[in-house]
């Protein structure tokens, strides 16, 4: 296999631009400034010549329309099919909003649009200009202490951290993915300084232990976050959980081999439909009820969900199996027990899987059934209950097939 990395600037140039993410007044006023540059960083895994793309933005989320016009112009300029690229968000809610087209109070800026497409573009030929040959490794660990399940104080979330390295034949590192289960929330939703929070904050302390910026995928974090183990909200904060993470990561041993020597995938859908009669009960009941958890956000949430008579959506996600390590792709939010069970399938296949949240777009909150009317994220939320259990068991049940068919190609040649 060959590895080629890539890393642009996102910051933007104009003094005033807007953040997105907490819907808050805070927000409503320009950003008073730049705390430290956000980025994409870009990771190229070359199989026999079939080629992987993924591609980590410092941004809240991408959306569908965007990842499709992406998508369209990398495989016009380089050839690449679209089905081979994964493009995904850090989940960043300090991040830029000129390049959202429909955030509720946004300012979109075509140029900036622009500006984040010719980035992208320029990232993949950096991956394509360093390509080399390289061996791959991994190794994972449980790191606590610094984020756990939000919504049950004191117990974990999907708290294993995996690590990927990749060496060339001088034994130097030329690329390496992380991927971890936690928001990119570390500051409050005061803050007005664009900076690319936990995530971006990690990837650059890595760069101290390894050389390289590594690509950072935040898997199943819907419930996921550091707010119980929080000392503080700003960025001193900020400094302290992000120094310990790099610190704890840097650690975990990389020794297990990994040969990615075949790739297949398997391109899914699901479609749901919600005629909202449930939904509407639960939203109503909440509004009633004297919740601790009731504030003005869920309030408005649940008011605006009243107003809607039917919820209809049709998501596209993936499977990608590169000899032992499998990849589970989804444009979403999907509760840490999904993710700690997408990985246990893997294992008993012998193989090691990883969760790409955040994916390919954006859709919504995905928790277990059991976890309806407990938090924010399923109380007035329009995914029937049950449909994230089906999806799960969709991606579960292709990384099986596309392990036992073991060539290379698409699942469906």
């Amino acid at each position: 296999m060959k590895i080629g990395h890539g890393r642009a600037c996102l910051s933007p140039s104009k003094d005033e631009f807007y953040l997105i993410g907490y819907k808050t007044p805070y927000r409503n006023a320009p950003a008073e400034g730049i705390h430290d540059d956000i980025y994409c960083n870009g990771l190229l895994i070359d199989v026999k010549g079939k080629k992987l793309f993924l591609a980590s933005f410092d941004f809240l989320e991408l959306e569908d329309e965007m990842v499709n016009e992406a998508k369209a112009r990398l495989e016009k300029k380089f050839a690449i099919d679209r089905d081979l690229l994964l493009l995904s968000a850090t989940h960043n809610h300090s991040s830029i909003m000129s390049y959202h087209k429909h955030w509720h109070s946004g300012v979109f800026d075509l140029a900036y649009y622009e500006f984040v497409m010719e980035q992208l573009v320029s990232v993949y030929q950096e991956c394509l200009d360093s390509l080399e040959e390289a061996t791959g490794a991994y190794g994972s660990e449980i790191i606590t202490d610094y984020y756990g399940n939000r919504n049950h104080p004191g117990e974990l979330a999907d708290n294993e951290v995996t690590v990927i390295e990749f060496k060339n034949p001088k034994e130097e590192v030329i690329g390496a993915i992380v991927n971890m289960a936690v928001h990119s929330t570390v500051l409050s939703a005061k803050n007005n300084t664009l900076t690319g929070e936990l995530a971006g904050n990690i990837c650059r302390k890595l760069e101290q232990y390894w050389q390289i910026y590594p690509l950072i995928l935040i898997g199943a974090a819907a419930d996921s976050s550091n707010r119980h183990q929080r000392q503080g909200d700003d960025f001193s904060e900020l400094e302290r959980v992000s120094t310990a993470l790099a610190r704890e990561i840097a650690k975990i041993k990389r020794v297990e081999p990994l040969v990615l020597d075949q790739l297949t995938w398997q391109s899914l859908s699901h479609s749901s439909y919600n005629d909202m009669e449930i939904t509407h009960k639960e939203a109503q009941r909440f509004l009633d009820s004297d919740s601790p958890l009731k504030n003005p956000g869920l309030i408005k949430k649940c008011e605006g969900i009243l107003q809607r008579d039917h919820f209809y959506q049709q998501i596209e996600f993936g499977v990608y199996h590169l000899g032992k390590l499998q990849i589970y792709s989804f444009p979403g939010e999907l509760g840490s027990a999904f993710g700690i069970e997408m990985k246990k399938a893997s294992r008993e296949q012998k193989a090691l899987g990883i969760v790409a949240g955040y994916t390919n777009g954006f859709h919504y909150y995905f928790l277990p059934e059991k976890e309806y009317g407990l938090s924010f994220e399923t109380i007035g939320n329009p995914v029937p209950q049950g449909e994230p259990e089906k999806i799960v068991g969709k991606l579960i049940q292709s990384a099986q097939l596309l392990g036992d068919k073991g060539t290379e190609g698409h699942a469906d040649e």
